[in-house]
């Protein structure tokens, strides 16, 4: 049982959406603030539309460490990995410099447009036991494998097929990004399949036993690189052939991503101005409702 208090850190990437980032970092901390040490904010160098989180900033205070990358990475490819050696080209990706400046075991990373409604990392604490990772395990829901009904987040560690195997289940169950597998499966390592991942909407890792293995330190991909189909994919099938394991743990009852929409994916919003714009106009009312946000002083009443 490791039920500490300020034994973890928070690692948040704003990009964009300061009223649902505010609902985000606001509701986790009125149900997990015990356990929380420093929240690590980092401001994308570029926002999709004007941005100012400022009024959130001063709210939180001194909980929060600040950091804004000089570049923007967006969801491209590392194509030359001699950067990673350099500082702020490396530390401009997503959740890096949270990942390289804690100081505490465990690091709770997550979206911005995530409610809290229940103690989420008192849970994570509580079943996160000898792993090195826990949340939900992989996107199933566009794996071929899981459609075969041959894998799911359970039993990920027993399922290792060869390479002729996933791509044969591949052309036999082709999902939305299955054609892309030729690209993007490693013949050597298949394994993990190309939607296993530590699903990093709301997850916990524990620095102390992936640091080591993880870039700068390690032979390990950034948690946060975008490499192969998705955030975290290759870090996790970097952790898992260096023989790590991770716990599969549903979120569902304790918080709820892209909580307006529901759409499962808060990317949607970020290329539909309509729906970015209700969204936000959604999230502004649940924080003055919930928070008593005055939106024309720019402050708390609660």
């Amino acid at each position: 049982m490791n039920l500490t208090k300020n034994s973890v850190d928070v690692a948040i990437n704003a990009y964009g959406k300061p009223y649902q980032t505010a609902m985000t970092l606001l509701t986790l901390m009125k149900e997990s603030g015990q356990w929380i040490n420093k929240i690590y904010f980092v401001e994308e160098a570029k926002q999709p539309e004007p941005s100012n989180f400022q009024f959130l900033l001063d709210h939180l205070g001194d909980k929060v460490v600040y950091y804004k990358p000089s570049l923007w990475l967006w969801t491209h490819n590392l194509k030359f990995r001699f950067l990673l050696k350099l500082p702020f080209f490396r530390r401009a990706i997503r959740y890096q410099y949270a990942w390289e400046k804690s100081n505490v075991k465990y690091l709770l990373v997550m979206h911005n447009d995530v409610y809290f409604n229940a103690d989420l990392i008192k849970e994570y604490l509580l079943h996160i036991g000898d792993t090195a990772g826990i949340g939900r395990i992989g996107q199933c829901w566009g794996c071929p494998a899981f459609e075969a009904k041959l894998c799911n987040p359970e039993i990920y560690t027993r399922y290792k097929p060869g390479y002729e195997e996933v791509m044969r289940i591949a052309a036999e169950y082709p999902q939305a990004r299955t054609s892309t597998y030729a690209q993007v499966v490693d013949p050597d390592t298949p394994w993990p399949l190309p939607e296993c991942r530590l699903n990093e909407y709301v997850a916990m890792i524990d620095l102390e036993k992936t640091r080591n293995d993880t870039v700068p330190v390690g032979k390990g991909s950034a948690f946060g690189s975008y490499d192969r189909l998705d955030v975290g994919v290759k870090w996790f099938a970097d952790m898992n052939n260096l023989g790590h394991s991770f716990r599969h743990f549903d979120y569902d009852p304790y918080a709820t991503h892209s909580w307006i929409s529901l759409k499962n994916a808060g990317h949607d919003a970020l290329f539909n101005k309509d729906l970015y714009k209700y969204e936000e106009f959604v999230a502004l009312q649940q924080l003055a409702d919930e928070f008593g946000f005055d939106p024309k002083s720019k402050t708390f009443k609660k």
